[in-house]
């Protein structure tokens, strides 16, 4: 199918066809402005105008958020998180796990933060300089490690001061390991550190170990995931290109909307597996491009995901729920738990999943959408984050968790008139 884009005399905006390139000369095209299915094919012959896929379609539009949505069978969580049961079938799932396994799945980072590391070389750094980073000083106050004044460090003490410090949050056999690792397992005395001997220690090497194992460890590092990305395109395999088109009907967004989003991420979470809290657009000034309209690849852009849509694509045999931290909460507030001081951390779902205010287990088939962001009431465009929309996956107990995202981008009033980046169409 052949797109033509024209421009009429007697309007100043040009409007979007889609046209059979099979049906005589020009003036005979019939005009449809979305995609028609027979089977896995897209439809190539000529169409009634009382066709659904019949029409056209201006580039004025307004974004919408919607309290329900039908005719899809929905449960709305507070005002912030629809869940739509059996939104995808057991075969669909299997078949996009199926595709993501086939090109392959890769680590999964946060922004432009990687994993890459080694311990040994960290340790060596430290080896050869004992000096304290400013952010580190406190670190060598015995007293805030003895937390009871007995005089004595014990494996409990060191597990409360990584977890009140550094936000680290360790078993007794990583502390144990800790020790062994920094070679002074065989100094202690009964498994615990004497003043004398802590003024001994290299602590810069402990808070080092300590940082990196918050930074890179799989298990407490800020994301631990593997992750590919499917295209929902003109070349998308049919099963993605007629969720696509669910999507428009779930959402009820403009084509181009929905056409200008990016790919389907798919992820799979093995034991221990997990995601943070976050949010998914991210909070600049508003007049930074947004990076799914950044075609001169500007240094700084903000990621401006208007909806999330979340696919479970199997069940879990225990852990992986989704889990939104304030959602609908009226005692605590954004600012509160962006508080990087709180001794809680809600962020850190490895420990807290359970303490935020909504909780989804996954079950396969099953969508969970959100709007990630207000609208402006002027432009009807993108409008400011809503912070109340931080969220992250919690961590996988047993077995393993597969989810796959649909980002739907929107241009603010600011970029309006640009196109996003991953838009090439159906035709």
């Amino acid at each position: 199918m052949l797109s033509y884009r024209i421009k009429r005399k007697k309007r100043k905006e040009k409007e979007t066809y889609f046209f059979n390139g099979t049906c005589g000369d020009r003036g005979d095209l019939k005009k449809f402005w979305k995609p028609c299915f027979v089977e896995d094919e897209i439809e190539n012959t000529c169409s009634d105008p009382s066709d659904p896929c019949y029409g056209k379609s201006g580039k004025q539009f307004k974004l919408i958020r919607l309290d329900g949505v039908k005719p899809f069978d929905i449960s709305l969580k507070f005002n912030v998180v629809v869940e739509i049961p059996e939104f995808l079938s057991e075969e669909e799932c299997d078949h996009i796990i199926s595709l993501a396994m086939e090109i392959g799945l890769q680590t999964s980072t946060s922004g432009y933060f990687t994993y890459d590391g080694d311990l040994d070389e960290e340790l060596a750094i430290a080896d050869s300089d004992w000096t304290l980073a400013p952010e580190y000083t406190f670190a060598g106050n015995y007293s805030l490690w003895d937390v009871n004044g007995d005089g004595l460090i014990d494996a409990q003490e060191v597990k409360a001061f990584a977890g009140k410090h550094k936000q680290l949050y360790l078993d007794d056999e990583e502390v144990q390991e800790m020790t062994q690792r920094l070679q002074i397992s065989n100094e202690l005395s009964d498994g615990r550190i004497t003043e004398e001997f802590f003024n001994k220690l290299n602590i810069n090497k402990i808070m080092r170990y300590m940082e990196f194992l918050k930074d890179k460890s799989p298990r407490h590092r800020f994301r631990f995931s593997q992750q590919a990305w499917l295209r929902q395109d003109k070349a998308a395999d049919p099963v993605l290109r007629r969720l696509h088109e669910r999507v428009i009907r779930l959402t009820k967004l403009p084509r181009k909307i929905v056409q200008g989003g990016e790919p389907m991420q798919v992820l799979r979470y093995k034991k221990f597996g997990h995601y943070h809290g976050h949010l998914d657009s991210t909070i600049k000034d508003p007049t930074v491009p947004c990076c799914h309209q950044n075609h001169l690849s500007a240094p700084d852009c903000r990621v401006c995901r208007f909806i999330t849509i979340l696919y479970y694509l199997n069940n879990v045999e225990e852990g992986g729920e989704t889990a939104f931290l304030i959602a609908d909460n009226t005692t605590t507030t954004p600012d509160e738990i962006e508080n990087s001081k709180s001794a809680t951390n809600e962020f850190n779902l490895s420990i807290n999943c359970h303490s935020a205010n909504l909780v989804l287990l996954p079950k396969k088939g099953t969508a969970v959408m959100w709007y990630n962001n207000f609208i402006d009431p002027e432009s009807g465009l993108l409008g400011e984050v809503d912070r109340s929309t931080y969220h992250g996956g919690c961590d996988v107990i047993k077995g393993e968790k597969w989810i796959a995202n649909n980002w739907l981008t929107a241009p603010t009033k600011y970029s309006k008139h640009i196109k996003s980046m991953f838009d090439t169409g159906f035709d």
